[in-house]
């Protein structure tokens, strides 16, 4: 007797369970990449400006570390104080001094930095050679988006924190600096000035 010859394969109804799971599956792993996604997108500008404020943060340290007393001459001849800041949008300006490792002090050991909020973004502008002329070339860099600076620094007689209103009576022991940032607020740093 002879068995008659079927094809054994997949009937209509297995395969379209089959589709069935893996349609479900794929909506599941689709939402789960689409979370991932909306995750990355909401944290990658608020990483990029914490790594923004924390370069302000390094450069300022690292600037008000090696503040000086050296008032300049600038552009038309004026002698500027050693460190001021409160005229129109310079926040600080002051006179550093450069480290001897560095490639700047080869040519000249003083730079004259200021501080400056312009359209909403604080901005960092060095001069390599502080007594300048009309000539004299700064190099600029934007630093990060900041809605409002505040600038505050330590009265000894009195031992509080006063309102920056300029500075032309000398240099500070201490500054206070506060950044309302958005989406992180008021963010508030203080800095000790080694002299």
């Amino acid at each position: 007797m002879k068995i008659p010859n079927r094809q054994h394969g997949f009937t209509l109804l297995e395969i379209l369970i089959a589709l069935a799971i893996f349609a479900i599956m794929s909506m599941m792993a689709y939402a789960g990449l689409a979370a991932v996604l909306r995750a990355r997108a909401a944290t990658e500008p608020r990483s990029e400006q914490m790594a923004q404020l924390q370069t302000t943060f390094y450069l300022l340290n690292e600037d008000l570390s090696q503040i000086i007393n050296r008032p300049i001459r600038d552009e038309l001849g004026s002698t500027e104080p050693a460190f001021s800041g409160g005229r129109g949008n310079e926040i600080l300006v002051f006179t550093r001094s450069v480290p001897a490792w560095s490639s700047v002090a080869a040519t000249n050991n003083l730079q004259r930095i200021s501080y400056r909020i312009e359209n909403g973004a604080l901005y960092r502008q060095v001069w390599n050679i502080p007594d300048r002329t009309q000539e004299t070339q700064y190099r600029r860099r934007k630093l990060m988006n900041a809605a409002q600076v505040e600038v505050r620094f330590y009265d000894e007689t009195s031992q509080t924190w006063l309102p920056f209103t300029g500075g032309k009576g000398g240099i500070p022991k201490a500054i206070e600096i506060s950044f309302n940032l958005a989406g992180l607020g008021n963010i508030q740093r203080s800095f000790l000035i080694h002299q």
